[in-house]
């Protein structure tokens, strides 16, 4: 874990502003390919447009949507990542403090090794600070900034407490035994809690393949075969409603472009319930977004062959 890196805010805002400017060439691209009219219809970039035309038109938007998005997913992933090493090895790192301190190292040196074992950015921060108080740093101070560095609401307490524990002199066992106790509580609980709310993330999963599966049977074995035996009578009408013109092709994108968003609400859905972050669940928003592109595509493929004379 001594690889994890968090990304500060500029960097998270040119990648959110990367991430416009992709999606919005793509759209444009996907609105002028389409020769799209505002009048036109509701679903701009099928009307009008053979099923092939219009599926490129389609994942145009699909793969501007990746794109756009993969950039912000990494940040945020990356900066989940480095929270959840910050939250989990707070704990083991202050147990490793007690249990040095218990085989007779003073407050000091028990942290400088502590800080030499993988916990992390705990590691790294620790070890500052620890070398800024040989250097004749007040050790308050130094533990103070290395903990506000961690960014984890978690760490500001730790500092405390070993700043506490520092200044208790012969009470030093006392403090860290009673905050190991409380953070081995919550570390339990936050296990506990990611092992029940787990299966969340395999039931969007599924609900995003019910819904390819029902848009494929829906468009291939219902609206298609009606649309043929329309066009073979010589009908223009889909019940009481006006057969809208592209086809099969207007159905299949509103459904495409109607999956799509979802993926990447589901995946917003998704890392809010189980990573307590909405925006590292764009990681999960791509893996939909690239199985919706297969899902269609393959159907389009098929629609595009069942036209053949």
């Amino acid at each position: 874990m001594g690889d994890m890196i968090y990304i500060e805010n500029d960097w998270r805002y040119f990648a959110y502003i990367a991430a416009g400017i992709i999606f919005i060439l793509f759209l444009a691209s996907a609105l002028v390919l389409g020769r799209y009219t505002a009048t036109s219809s509701v679903v701009p970039i099928s009307v009008g447009k053979t099923t092939g035309r219009a599926l490129i038109i389609d994942n145009l938007i699909a793969i501007g949507m990746l794109l756009a998005l993969a950039p912000v997913a990494v940040v945020s992933y990356l900066n989940y990542r480095y929270f959840k090493s910050v939250e989990v090895n707070l704990p083991r790192f202050l147990r490793d403090v007690l249990q040095s301190t218990d085989s007779g190292l003073i407050l000091p040196a028990a942290l400088l090794e502590a800080s030499k074992q993988d916990y992390g950015p705990v590691s790294f921060q620790m070890g500052i600070a620890m070398t800024k108080f040989s250097m004749g740093h007040e050790f308050s101070q130094s533990v103070m900034e290395a903990t506000e560095k961690l960014r984890h609401p978690y760490a500001p307490q730790v500092g405390q407490i070993i700043s506490e524990a520092y200044s208790s002199g012969g009470k030093t066992h006392e403090v860290l035994s009673s905050s190991v106790n409380l953070f081995n509580d919550l570390e339990q609980y936050n296990e506990q809690r990611q092992s029940e709310l787990k299966p969340y993330t395999q039931l969007v999963y599924i609900s995003i393949g019910i819904y390819l599966i029902i848009a494929i049977i829906i468009v291939n074995n219902f609206i298609g075969p009606f649309i043929s035996a329309s066009a073979i009578q010589g009908t223009k009408t889909f019940g009481n409603l006006k057969i809208p013109l592209g086809g099969e092709s207007y159905f299949l994108s509103i459904f495409y472009i109607s999956a799509l968003i979802e993926c990447v609400f589901a995946g917003l859905v998704a890392g809010k319930i189980v990573d307590r972050s909405a925006p590292s669940g764009l990681r999960h928003s791509l893996v939909l977004i690239a199985i919706t592109v297969v899902a269609f595509s393959a159907l389009g493929a098929v629609i595009g062959y069942r036209a053949l004379p």
